[in-house]
């Protein structure tokens, strides 16, 4: 039976593309390349410019997507005031949801060259798909999880860690930047083999829209199990918030009341630590090698920060409870009852008890002396040394210690007190003797409570209202509960609808407040504009602030800024004599004016080396251009020139820099697809090599630095490793999803052409459910084998972090060993891949 597909063949009948003009011979052609003339070249000629070339369109492309992420954070970092439901407080937030922004934007922004070439590449090839944009795709994907996570875990200084905070968004973006190649092989191999049918590729677009609706309800627990981000980071390992907030009481009651929120925090993380397994570790191990290790410190910091999240508000006196161990009846042990203390600068001195257990009939003594620390004898404390003698039957003795206070600011201090030769008196020879308990050599860590103060202002919002003149408005700042000493803070404005230079004067500097001092003023001209029924708001913004001192947690900003909000009003006099609308026209120019002044200021940036030196500039700030500095100018200045022609953000509030960004990045990627193409063809290297290689490491080398510096300077590993599984999810949901889509829904409403039919009509693999009208078709072969290889190693990779974080503590860094073996581990994975990957693809050339 002949199938009705079959009534009308093609009359070569032959399939596929192999007899389709290479684009380096004469009569091939790409998007934009090769010229009527480079055919006649010589190869070696062509490979080396072509090359030189390709390098200079990834320089282009770091350009490029340099204003494009400007752009994007432009959008991303606006912000709102909200109302708090749990607080009634108003308070200054992102109107881009953090984990969105980093899913949709920030994952569009670094994955831009690689999605817009599928995208490009498809439509400049008459809608049938190419090798080079998705292979691209997986070589770009295996190329960040691999070579980038491995350079982030071996640049962290060693012994340090870095880990993902925000847990349950990271399971959400891991999941998916498996299941999306595991999703690829179900599409190529399974359903439909070689056929992306239309809901496949709409599917496909569809999943980018399931990730982050799934992220985002991670982010706000709206999933089972999680809970929001800002919650999440509050709670506390082993103890229940009841639990805590008793215990707070309890101490506050033994206290007099009289301790603030930091001092009964310390205390309970002293408390804490001697009730769990950790802490009987980590005084056995301070006992072989005599010092205290770096984990228990980190331990007490985690602790710490998180109870202080809590909103816990630290006795004089702390002890931790150590377990008792039986003792032979003809032996004495001698011991501090107490391991360690926890004492207040202020308590004057602390009693320590030594406690005899096991023989109690004979008279024993032990020795005792004080030894430094971090807290040093007649400064923070006087050295005492002597003996203690135990009569019969007696089971404790004590002995004072003398803790000096004084008025200056200084961090928790501790002093050790050591036992030693430990002997029984007596006159008889007897089967006894005495020894050192476990607890021979006890802390004593002094906390201090001299404060230094909260920086703050006395109200998150002000209004001040316009003058016909410019004036100067005093912003307030208080510093309150304390003011021990110099503390200092950064200051700077910021924009919201007051405009900087149009509204108001930016001002910028340091608040000093000296020992004692309580109040500082900063000075904001206010601009005279002539408004009439509007007002506008700008911020003033407290930050980096110096330690010992803080900023008040329950203000906007937190405890990592603080934020005023500042409403300029009308002046009436001026609303009497200005009309509505002209005033409203008025402001829009003047808008628009400083929007030409930014774009001048484009063109200045470009041309010069480094930007050339603006006029604020501090002489200790400004750089000496490097020879090297002045080769990548030259070389890039045509880039920086052609771009400058895209508007600054200041236009519709970054969207227009956003789309006409965007469309540069389109360009300059046809351009890379069709120089790399020719590059890989004048070597004889199919596309798929050349993608996984060339292209993918030259789109990925921008997002390699910058995942390694956010490695190295963020407190945790969601900026450096976070991204890199956002960013190979969102690669194929759009990346491939959006192309397939598109050629899945071209040939469904279009159906099979002549050039279809010369193409696939004979091609054996295609089903000839598929011949009768026509279907986008996605051969498997190379691109299957590739996606394969490199979710083995994804598993692989995402098994390692797992294991590196149950073992070390956190996904990056640790010790020397352990990182350099798995940053070795990552790189042969990705050459695993990129073997594999090329030995098929030239054994099926």
């Amino acid at each position: 039976m002949v199938h009705p597909a079959d009534q009308i063949l093609p009359a070569n009948g032959t399939y596929g593309n192999s007899a389709a003009v290479k684009i380096c011979e004469v009569g091939g052609s790409g998007v934009i390349m090769p010229g009527p003339w480079e055919a006649n070249w010589p190869s070696e000629l062509r490979g080396i410019l072509y090359g030189l070339f390709l390098i200079w369109c990834f320089l282009g492309v770091m350009v490029v997507s340099d204003v494009f992420m400007s752009a994007i954070e432009c959008i991303t970092s606006k912000k709102t005031r909200k109302k708090n439901p749990d607080t009634g407080r108003y308070m200054t937030v992102l109107v881009w949801n953090p984990t969105v922004a980093n899913l949709s934007l920030m994952a569009l922004g670094s994955s831009a060259p690689e999605i817009l070439l599928s995208v490009i590449e498809l439509l400049g090839n008459n809608y049938f798909s190419g090798d080079l944009g998705p292979s691209t795709i997986v070589g770009s994907a295996a190329f960040n999880l691999l070579m980038i996570i491995a350079v982030c875990i071996i640049s962290i200084p060693t012994g340090e860690v870095r880990r993902i905070k925000e847990l349950q968004v990271y399971g959400v973006t891991a999941f998916f930047s498996v299941f999306a190649y595991l999703w690829l092989l179900i599409i190529l191999l399974g359903v439909s083999p070689h056929v992306v049918e239309l809901w496949e590729g709409t599917l496909t677009f569809v999943f980018f829209w399931i990730l982050l609706a799934l992220a985002y309800m991670a982010d706000r627990g709206m999933i089972p199990g999680t809970a929001p981000l800002e919650l999440g980071r509050q709670q506390v390992i082993g103890m229940s918030k009841e639990e805590l907030a008793e215990r707070r009481t309890s101490l506050q009651a033994e206290n007099g009341g009289k301790l603030c929120e930091d001092q009964i925090t310390k205390m309970l993380v002293i408390e804490g630590q001697a009730k769990s397994y950790a802490s009987y570790r980590v005084a056995a191990t301070r006992k072989m090698v005599g010092g205290r290790p770096v984990e228990i410190k980190r331990q007490q910091t985690g602790l710490q920060r998180a109870m202080s999240a809590l909103g816990m508000k630290t006795k004089k006196v702390v002890p931790i409870e150590e377990p008792e161990k039986p003792v032979p009846e003809n032996v004495a042990c001698i011991q501090f009852k107490k391991m360690q203390i926890a004492v207040l600068e202020s308590v004057g001195h602390v009693d320590i008890a030594v406690v005899r257990q096991g023989l109690l009939n004979e008279t024993v003594t032990v020795n005792y002396a004080t030894k430094e620390g971090s807290a040093k004898q007649t400064l923070d404390y006087e050295h005492v040394e002597g003996t203690l003698t135990f009569g019969p039957n007696e089971t404790e003795q004590k002995f004072t210690v003398k803790i000096i206070d004084d008025v200056a600011y200084e961090i928790d201090e501790e002093f050790y007190i050591a036992l030693s030769d430990a002997a029984v008196v007596s006159d008889a020879k007897k089967d006894v003797s005495a020894v050192l308990g476990p607890s021979s050599e006890m802390t004593v860590v002094i906390i201090d409570d001299d404060l230094p103060g909260m920086i703050a202002f006395p109200e998150d919002q002000i209004t001040v209202h316009e003058k016909t003149e410019d004036f100067e408005a005093d912003i307030m700042v208080v510093r309150k509960n304390g003011s021990t000493g110099k503390i200092s803070c950064s200051y700077k404005t910021e924009d919201s609808s007051a405009r900087a230079g149009l509204d108001f004067e930016p001002v910028s500097g340091t608040l000093v407040f000296e020992e004692g001092e309580t109040m500082q003023k900063i000075k904001v001209m206010i601009k005279a504009r002539g408004r009439y029924d509007k007002s506008e708001m700008f911020r003033v913004i407290l930050h980096d602030v110096q330690a010992p001192a803080k900023f008040d947690p329950d203000t906007d900003g937190g405890a990592d800024s603080c934020v005023l909000t500042v409403m300029i009003g009308t002046d009436q006099v001026s609303k009497d004599q200005v009309d509505r609308i002209m005033s409203s026209l008025q402001t829009n120019w003047q808008k628009s004016k400083m929007g030409y002044q930014n774009w001048s200021q484009q063109f200045k940036n470009a041309f010069y080396v480094l930007g050339g030196e603006d006029e604020g500039d501090d002489e200790e700030d400004k750089q000496v251009p490097t020879v090297a500095d002045y080769v990548v100018h030259v070389v890039t200045l045509p880039w920086k020139l052609f771009f400058a022609l895209i508007p600054p953000t200041d236009y519709c509030g970054g969207w227009l820099c956003f789309v006409c960004s965007l469309v540069m990045i389109g360009l300059v990627t046809a351009l890379v697809g069709d120089v790399a193409a020719l590059f890989g063809c004048v070597l004889g290297l199919p596309d798929e090599i050349t993608a996984i290689t060339v292209v993918a490491l030259g789109t990925s080398l921008p997002d390699t630095f910058a995942s390694k510096t956010a490695a190295q300077q963020d407190p945790f590993a969601d900026a450096s490793v976070g991204n890199v599984t956002g960013s190979n999810s969102v690669n194929v949901f759009l990346g491939l999803g959006l192309p397939w889509m598109i050629g899945s829904i071209y040939w469904s409403v279009v159906g099979r052409t002549e050039t279809w039919n010369a193409r696939y009509f004979y091609d054996p693999e295609i089903a000839s459910v598929y011949k009768e009208h026509g279907a986008f078709i996605v051969k498997a072969g190379n691109l299957a084998f590739s996606v394969g290889v490199f979710t083995c190693c994804a598993i692989a990779c995402m098994i390692l972090l797992l294991v590196r974080r149950k073992l070390y503590g956190g996904e990056l860094g640790g010790p020397y060993v352990p990182k350099v073996v798995s940053s070795a581990l990552l790189v042969v994975l990705w050459l695993i891949y990129i073997a594999l990957s090329s030995w098929y693809t030239l054994s099926n050339a």
